[in-house]
Order: structure tokens, then C-alpha cells, then sequence
């Protein structure tokens, strides 16, 4: 039975197709993203293939060490279940760092398999480096019923414009916000309340005006986080709808389009507003080692972030309080407020030449996706669970019911969701996520910048890298 006709797919069928990269993670993973902390210890797996006719699949990615580790174990665990293929996991830095080493490594000195961002499927799409997942899954005569079983809309964030799946999700996040559920009750802030970035600045001044704490929030600075307020809401700010109608993108709309600028407006006016006011961390805080601590010791009451953070957070909170979820707010009052951004971190087959190497690949992604890879995954890393039968193992039904009920959350408002929430669907996501980043950043930190001109300055950015990737790809 597929998974769109089981618990809870109905409506994450139709809810996850904004993206972005970021995954959190245990106490110590790297986050994948170019602003983001990454791990100064970065081990590489150390286990040789076994000799005879097994062949080496060599996988680069950004994972930090928790997280490798315990991608090790389902790395050890396939390893284990057959004697064709042998996978060793590589750490190549951080997101852009992997990127940049795969768009200039040699055809034969590529790996067979690569992580990679959600938000990156349209960079991917169209380099040399990677083959989509749809030449494997069609030849596959075995079918791969986990596949089959995974929500429906989550497979279209990892496919191109026609529907042909580019990569696999081994990292499935979701933006919120964490809050201190004991702290936002002492201060009267209900925090089913808080659904636009405008009830995050009220009750974000309610909390430190009442002297609850000195920040109502902090803020993972990382520039995806601007699409994904804009997908809550359902604006598309990029013509072609979003680049998804089988044109390629060629316009940024951010001040060409009432909507588009007006919801964009109204949200780098909050983050002004908030920096201004003192009711933020200072924007750039580092979330791990500066935001999370505040939460744990109650100087900060809300952190916006992914979900994959959790674990983290409630490390940092160590039971001395409650910890909640809100789902991300919607830039403006005014959107639609019913799409549901998605996040992290998926695998994709690289074009090394050595087919049988990347054939490996291909069945290694299939078995990560199991319900038993992929719930222990899940469950060890605050990861949402990609598929049906992660959902249901045992490890992640523990994980739901005896680590972080909170999670319900999440999941019970991806069941009410719709689709209008898309990611762009561009190959040039390393200079729209930095543009936007640099917008949400003067915004926070300068209390005079103009808005109008920092959207503008956002526009030209993000149009001028549009111009120079299409005239070299015309």
C-alpha cells in the first residue's frame, strides 16, 4: 500500500517542497551550509575494502563527525549484507567546500556517491558531475518499494522540472522554531500564536519587555532561511513559477512584484526592527555554540532553526525545561500561511566513469532508505523520517513517543498542509542563498539601512548570476 494512501501522507504528500540546507543533527554534527559552524574535527572513515571483486563506492560529504559516525553504522551494516560492493565515507569540509572540490575534481578522481542540499537538486540537475537517481530507478528491476512509499512531494523537492528524481533524502529537516515552553507560559505568549514574523516580534517584545528574558530569539543565520519564510507563506519569488512550469528562471521578482516585495518588505523590516530593539541575539550569533547556550540558561526563549537541530537543543536543555516546536512563521500576516518548507540533506550518484562503482552508490541510497536504516537515522539525529517505513520502525516510534514527543507538532501540521510552497528551482542556489543572507544581515545589524535598497542590492545579485549561468548554458 503506497504511503500516500497511509498515516499521515495525505497531507505530507503535499507539503514538502520548499528546501533548504541545513541539517543539525546530534551534540556535535556540522551543519551543511556554507554560514553555518562546522566541525574542526573531521575524521574520515578509516575501513578498507575487502579484497577479491569488491568494488570501492567512495562517498564524499559534509556531515560532521556525529553524524558520520552514525552514518558508519548503516555504512557497516550494508557492507556487511553483501560482497559486491564496499563503502567508505570521505569528509570534504563544508557545503560550498564539497561542492567546490566536486565541480573541479577530474572525472576519474570523483566519488561514486555525494551529499548534497535540497535546495541544491537544480545545481545538481545540470552539472556533468552527477547522474540522477531516475536512470537507476528505471532500470531497477527489483523496484524499490521505499521509493514508492516515500511522500509524494518530498520525492518532487529531489526531482527536476519533469518529475525525474535527481537524488534521495538521508537527512529530511523541517524549519521551525524551538522554544522554552516553561518560559513562553510564565510570560503569557501562546505559542500557537506566533505564525507570522509579525507575532514573532510581539511576542518576542512581550517576553523581554516583561523581563523573562534578554532575547525574545535567535536567529540561524543562513540565507535559506529567507525562501523558506516566503514558501510558508506561498509566494513564488521567481518567475516561471518558481522555475517548476518547464522554463527555466530567468527573472528575480523580489521588487518587480507588488506581492513578492511586500512580503519581503515586511519580514527584513522585523529582523530591523528586532536588532534595533535588542530583541534578538545579534544577528550572526553562531546558533551552537552561542544561541543554544542562551536557551539552555534561559537568556533566550526561542531559537529559529531546523528541526534537525533538536537534539542539540535538548542536550543543551537537559530537562530543566520543556522544550516546544513552532513551525516557521510566514514572512507577512498576509500569505497564504498553509505551504510547508522542507530542509536538509540528501545522497546522489557522481559520474566517475566506474559504473559498477556507481551502481554501488545506487544500492547503497536504497538501503539507507529501509525502514530500519533510515528510522535509526532519524532517530539518532532529530532527522524527520523520510518514508512510511521509517515512520513506523521501532527506533523512530520511540524516538516519537520517549525523546521528543514535541514532534507531533510537526508532523500533525504537515497533515494539514498544501503545496504551495516551492522551492526555486535554480542552479544558481550558492549566490541567491548568500544575497539573501547578506540582505537579512543588514537588515538585523543596521538600524538606517533602507529596505528598499537592501531588496535591490538582494535583486541585482541574484538577476546578475541568473544572466551569467543562463548565457553559458543558452
Amino acid at each position: 500500500m503506497k504511503a500516500k494512501h497511509r498515516i499521515l501522507a495525505a497531507g505530507m504528500a503535499a507539503a514538502m517542497t520548499l528546501s533548504l540546507a541545513a541539517c543539525g543533527g546530534s551534540a556535535s554534527t556540522a551543519e551543511p551550509t556554507a554560514s553555518s559552524a562546522v566541525e574542526t574535527v573531521t575524521p574520515e572513515a578509516t575501513s578498507e575494502a575487502a579484497s577479491g571483486d569488491v568494488t570501492e563506492v567512495t562517498w564524499w560529504t559534509y556531515f560532521g563527525d556525529k553524524n558520520i559516525g552514525y552514518l558508519q553504522n548503516i555504512i557497516d551494516d550494508f557492507n556487511n549484507s553483501q560482497n559486491q560492493y564496499h563503502v567508505t565515507i570521505v569528509y570534504q569540509g563544508n557545503q560550498m567546500e564539497c561542492n567546490a572540490k566536486l565541480q573541479s575534481t577530474e572525472k576519474e578522481n570523483l566519488p561514486a556517491m555525494f551529499s548534497g542540499a535540497v535546495e541544491d537538486v537544480a545545481m545538481y540537475a545540470n552539472s556533468d558531475f552527477c547522474v540522477p537517481l531516475q536512470k537507476y530507478v528505471d532500470a531497477d528491476t527489483e523496484g524499490w518499494q521505499e521509493l514508492d512509499d516515500t511522500w509524494d512531494a518530498l520525492r518532487s523537492a529531489y526531482s527536476d522540472g519533469q518529475g525525474n528524481l535527481i537524488g534521495y533524502p538521508i537527512g529530511y529537516s523541517y524549519p521551525n522554531i524551538f522554544y522554552n515552553a516553561d518560559l513562553l507560559k510564565k510570560a503569557g505568549v501562546d505559542p500557537a500564536s506566533i505564525q507570522s514574523f509579525d507575532d514573532l516580534y510581539d511576542a518576542s517584545k512581550t517576553i523581554v519587555d516583561g523581563g523573562f528574558a534578554t532575547y525574545g530569539i535567535g536567529f540561524f543565520a543562513n540565507g535559506a532561511m529567507f525562501n523558506v519564510a516566503l514558501g510558508r507563506e506561498g509566494v513564488q519569488a521567481y518567475n516561471n513559477e518558481n522555475g517548476l512550469n518547464g522554463q527555466p528562471v530567468t527573472e528575480c521578482l523580489y521588487d518587480s512584484d507588488t506581492t513578492v516585495h511586500d512580503s519581503i518588505y515586511n519580514m527584513l523590516s522585523i529582523y530591523q526592527k528586532m536588532g534595533a530593539e535588542k530583541l534578538c541575539v545579534p544577528y550572526g550569533a553562531d546558533y551552537q555554540s552561542e544561541i543554544i547556550p542562551q536557551m539552555a540558561s534561559g537568556d533566550c526563549a526561542m531559537m529559529m532553526g531546523v528541526i534537525s537541530m533538536t537534539t542539540k537543543v535538548l542536550d543543551a536543555a537537559a530537562g530543566n525545561f520543556e522544550v516546544g516546536v513552532i513551525p516557521m512563521p510566514s514572512a507577512s500576516e498576509s500569505g497564504k500561511r498553509t505551504g510547508e518548507p522542507a530542509a536538509g540533506t540528501g545522497t546522489y550518484v557522481c559520474d566517475n566513469g566506474n559504473e559498477k562503482a556507481m551502481q554501488g552508490a545506487y544500492e547503497f541510497i536504497k538501503f539507507a532508505s529501509t525502514g530500519e536504516q533510515a528510522g535509526y537515522f532519524a532517530s539518532a539525529t532529530g532527522y524527520i523520517a523520510p518514508n512510511q517505513e521509517a515512520y513506523d520502525s521501532a527506533a523512530y516510534k520511540t524516538y516519537r513517543e520517549e525523546t521528543f514527543p514535541g514532534i507531533s507538532v510537526v508532523y500533525d501540521s504537515l497533515a494539514k498542509s498544501d503545496s504551495s510552497a516551492t522551492n526555486p528551482y535554480v542552479a544558481i542556489s550558492n549566490e541567491m542563498r548568500d544575497a539573501n543572507k547578506v540582505a537579512m544581515e543588514t537588515a538585523a545589524t543596521d538600524p538606517t539601512a533602507d529596505i528598499n535598497t537592501v531588496i535591490t542590492t538582494a535583486k541585482d545579485s541574484i538577476q546578475e548570476a541568473l544572466d551569467i549561468y543562463n548565457q553559458s548554458n543558452s
